[in-house]
């Protein structure tokens, strides 16, 4: 059988530490943990994720992937004002929210979380009241200009964007907030609502929405731009990550199809496991979250975004 050295022509190395570069197939043995270790390229994939508390769809969802925090959305009553917490392998019941909600946005951080906008329920009318979150406890935030069902968000608790949306009907509106009041900001290039949103207040992405569309658009702090087209168009779907490393993933129709942005063009990656519309996102393009979603499900599922990695003989 042949060994190391004669596949690669070199020995095993014995190191303190691992490589600062190691190349794609390097083999070493970290003498410092004890571990055989190797350098590969790894797929990208989704694996299933702790179940939320509460099923739960039409919500919204912020934070990472193993701090992530899920608020708002159906079925009404048991859905509507409640949050939970993701630690990267369980939820937690969060604070409650004064205003019962679902079709909103979210933005921030687990212990630094904004809600956005949504219709209220009841009586079921679009809502200009936020909510922020500080990992404990919900309170008032500035009230948006114009409230709004179906809409995006991104960015942090207190450098915010929301965008699109349904007034009625849908709208172009873009709205930049700043931990205590929103003003207006640059007008999207078409009115649209469904909407999936990543990135930050200076550098948003928006993509996806009425119609199904493939449409994407780029926030600069002023102005949206046409950026690439999605492969597959949707509406009701997940987004998480940046604008130059975004995510897009499930909707309508029924897909689990996701795809990854690179700040030109999307690209297809491994799918779902399960496809679902009105989902939550939280993460990034590397390490994303799917959470809930239509047919009041509690599942969660994680996204690996694969490439180059340092792994354990044993253990990956």
């Amino acid at each position: 059988m042949s060994d190391y050295k004669e596949i690669k022509g070199i020995k095993v190395q014995d190191l303190g530490a691992d490589p600062p570069a190691p190349f794609a197939g390097e083999v070493w043995y970290n003498n410092s943990s004890g571990d055989l270790k190797y350098f590969a390229i790894q797929p990208a994939a989704w694996a299933s994720g702790g179940n939320l508390g509460t099923a739960r769809y039409k919500h919204s969802g912020a934070g990472t992937a193993t701090a992530a925090i899920a608020m708002n959305g159906q079925p009404i009553p048991s859905a509507a004002s409640t949050s939970e917490e993701y630690d990267g392998s369980v939820w937690t019941a969060g604070g409650t929210l004064a205003n019962a909600r679902s079709d909103g946005a979210a933005a921030g951080t687990q212990t630094a979380a904004l809600t956005i906008s949504g219709k209220l329920v009841p009586p079921g009318l679009q809502s200009v009241l936020c909510e922020e979150y500080d990992g404990s406890s919900w309170t008032a935030g500035g009230n948006m200009a114009t409230g709004r069902k179906y809409i995006a968000g991104c960015g942090l608790q207190t450098a915010a964007l929301a965008f699109g949306g349904n007034v009625p009907p849908s709208t172009t509106s873009t709205e930049e907030y700043d931990g205590s009041s929103w003003t207006a900001g640059g007008a999207l290039g078409a009115a649209i609502s469904y909407l999936a949103g990543a990135g930050t207040q200076t550098a948003g992405l928006a993509f996806g929405g009425t119609g199904n569309t493939s449409a994407t658009e780029e926030y600069d702090g002023s102005a949206w731009t046409a950026g690439g087209s999605l492969n597959t168009g949707r509406r009701s779907l997940g987004g998480a990550g940046t604008q130059t490393a975004g995510l897009a993933f499930g909707g309508i129709p029924n897909i689990g199809a996701t795809e990854k942005y690179d700040g030109t063009a999307w690209t297809a990656t491994a799918s779902m496991n399960t496809g679902r519309y009105y989902l939550a996102g939280a993460g990034t393009q590397t390490a994303g979250l799917a959470i809930g979603g239509q047919g009041d499900t509690a599942a969660t599922e994680e996204f690996s975004g694969g490439g180059p990695a340092t792994l354990t003989v044993g253990t990956d």
